[in-house]
């Protein structure tokens, strides 16, 4: 029993070695003249310690680490620009966030980003500013090698802007551990923050192929599309759709119009958008303009077309269940106005079923 779970240890400790990334920080020089300061210590004050799980180059899910401790990490980095002499004052840095994220951000494209929030104190324990900053660089979408040779470099890329953004803040005077408008005997002091950027999650990117049922006062059909769109939580998200649809004429329509049969095949282009209520939940409101093709026999069955141009709008609900690979349910009414030779005017009912990969 005992050997049994030794060599279970040993498979799990093989298994996880190899599900890890590791980034080891390049130490670039880079120069900072005429500094008052150096960077005396870094503590990490993050809430979730490891940096990410991300896709590597097989596309497999991988924990991402750095080859040192990240207060390490960014006291080495801080040391090579700002090297710590006697007569310069001491500044402490804490890393209140860091995350490394990568994920489609549209239909042929990878956004690979860092977020990173840092606050700069006094020895005496001032706080003298707060900035966050997203070091964002898109790629091909195939590009996931790139990608994960490349992250090391917008860590760096990150962590430069940062610094130069506390360097760059209105003038102070860090003689003595005292800041203009920052100092620990005065209750009205003031503390100088960036145009601070809180921590909004990289959106997923999905890909929707779904099929809809569309019936109205006077046609009955049905309309295969793909939708395209990046999930946000707070802006108006506007999809990349197309779609082919094809409808026929109900009987005591066409019989009415004297001919025998109608048929109408249309290709869908517009401007859609999504409103999220909740997580999975979106109001789908749309405005599109379908072009195609009407075919008409007429009752001694002569053949004859017809060019059809309109506009439609429509107005739902999506429900995506699921952020993986999942069913998509969805239901709207759509107005629509055409160059049609049976009817110019309508309204109808659509209901959607597709999934999501």
């Amino acid at each position: 029993m005992k050997e049994t779970i030794n060599i279970l240890f040993i498979i799990f400790s093989y298994t996880l070695c190899f599900s890890q990334t590791i980034i080891d920080l390049k130490i670039i020089p880079f120069e900072i003249k005429n500094q008052n300061f150096y960077i005396d210590k870094v503590f990490d004050d993050r809430q979730e310690m490891y940096l990410s799980f991300i896709e590597d180059n097989s596309e497999k899910k991988v924990t991402l680490r750095l080859k040192y401790s990240l207060s390490v990490t960014v006291k080495k980095f801080m040391d090579t620009a700002l090297p710590k002499t006697g007569n310069k004052t001491p500044i402490i840095i804490r890393i209140n966030d860091l995350k490394i994220e990568q994920a489609q951000t549209s239909i042929d494209k990878r956004t690979a980003r860092i977020y990173i929030e840092l606050s700069f104190y006094s020895e005496s324990g001032d706080k003298l500013y707060k900035i966050a900053h997203y070091e964002n660089q898109v790629f091909p979408l195939s590009s996931l090698k790139k990608i994960n040779e490349t992250h090391e470099q917008r860590i760096r890329a990150a962590l430069e802007y940062c610094l130069w953004g506390f360097i760059n803040r209105p003038k102070a005077d860090l003689t003595n551990n005292t800041v203009k408008g920052i100092n620990s005997g005065n209750k009205n002091f003031t503390v100088k923050e960036s145009d601070f950027e809180p921590y909004i999650p990289l959106g997923k990117w999905y890909n929707i192929l779904s099929i809809k049922r569309v019936l109205d006062k006077y046609n009955e059909g049905w309309e295969v599309a793909y939708t395209g769109f990046l999930d946000n939580e707070k802006d108006f998200i506007i999809p990349f759709e197309i779609a082919y649809s094809q409808s026929n004429a109900k009987s005591d329509l066409v019989k009415e119009r004297n001919y025998s049969s109608v048929n109408a095949f249309t290709l869908g282009f517009g401007l859609n958008g999504y409103i999220k209520i909740v997580p999975g939940l979106y109001v789908d409101l749309g405005l599109n303009v379908p072009i195609g093709i009407e075919v008409l026999r007429d009752l001694q069955n002569k053949k004859s077309t017809n060019f059809l141009i309109g506009l439609t709008t429509h107005q739902g609900v999506k429900i995506i269940p699921w952020k993986g690979l999942g069913i998509v349910i969805g239901t709207g009414l759509f107005q629509r106005l055409q160059t049609s030779k049976i009817e110019n005017r309508n309204f109808g009912f659509e209901l959607e079923l597709g999934i999501n990969f």
